[in-house]
């Protein structure tokens, strides 16, 4: 743990986490031949517009989709423990790796990228890691057992240690998805929180401090769930054509280069 929780924030925490698993539930009730995505949620503003595009470009085939959102982790439990689902797109590859070593998913392809930045409502005072620092900020993380807490983890082992320690010192949360995570400075329980950028390009009022380019990306890997349906492999695909780069650029996302690596 990053941070001693009040019990304030740990009974917030626990509401926050149970409507999560509440809204991964009943987002996976749809018919039984649909194809089931079960996505990261730093995925919900692109991914049904992505599923629009490849419906348009294939109209040969008779398929339909259900979408369902959560924290990568959360995610894979899912799937280990038996949920339904055809195929699984994670905010990093341990998650997806985690599922090929148990045997249950395959065919591992990087489909996006995405950066870790820090951010601030539009309106604030700070202007740089610094400056948080300096000020009495309050931080919101992820918890180091998701995909972008893994991520500001690294990213505060490779900023100056003191301004490290200082950001640190001003966490008042670490959360279960980058959703819950930004939902903190949505709703001002956090002066800053460390998201993704696509979470402040669709998100109105927020502006990202970057960090330093020695920060890598986190990749976007996606497995094929054994038994996935026809009209699965297929989409797999359509997602590193360049229409659909094109979209996961214009929401934030970095572009995917041949299935392999992110630029």
């Amino acid at each position: 743990m990053l941070l001693a929780r009040s019990g304030r924030l740990r009974r917030a925490a626990a509401l926050l986490v149970l409507a999560a698993v509440l809204l991964a539930t009943t987002s996976g009730c749809g018919d039984d031949d649909d194809i089931e995505i079960a996505a990261a949620s730093s995925m919900r503003h692109v991914l049904p517009r992505i599923v629009e595009e490849f419906l348009r470009a294939h109209p040969d085939l008779d398929v339909s989709f259900d979408l369902r959102f959560n924290g990568s982790q959360v995610l894979a439990t899912q799937i280990a423990e038996g949920a339904s689902a055809d195929l699984f797109i994670s905010a990093n590859a341990v998650q997806a790796e985690r599922l090929i070593d148990e045997g249950t998913a395959s065919l591992p392809t990087v489909v996006t990228a995405n950066r870790l930045v820090l951010a601030v409502r539009e309106e604030s005072r700070w202007y740089s890691l610094s400056d948080l620092a300096d000020g009495d900020a309050r931080i919101a993380v992820g918890s180091p057992s998701v995909p972008v807490g893994r991520l500001t983890v690294i990213a505060l082992s490779l900023i100056d240690r003191q301004v490290a320690r200082e950001l640190l010192a001003g966490v008042v949360t670490e959360d279960p998805s980058v959703r819950v995570v930004l939902s903190r400075l949505e709703l001002d329980e956090a002066d800053a929180a460390f998201v993704y950028h696509s979470d402040v390009a669709v998100t109105h009022g927020l502006r990202a401090l970057p960090l330093p380019p020695t920060v890598p990306p986190n990749e976007y890997v996606a497995v094929l769930i054994d038994g996935a349906k026809p009209g699965t492999e297929e989409f797999l695909a359509f997602l590193l054509t360049p229409e659909v780069q094109d979209l996961f650029r214009a929401a934030g996302f970095l572009r995917a280069v041949a299935g392999v690596r992110a630029q």
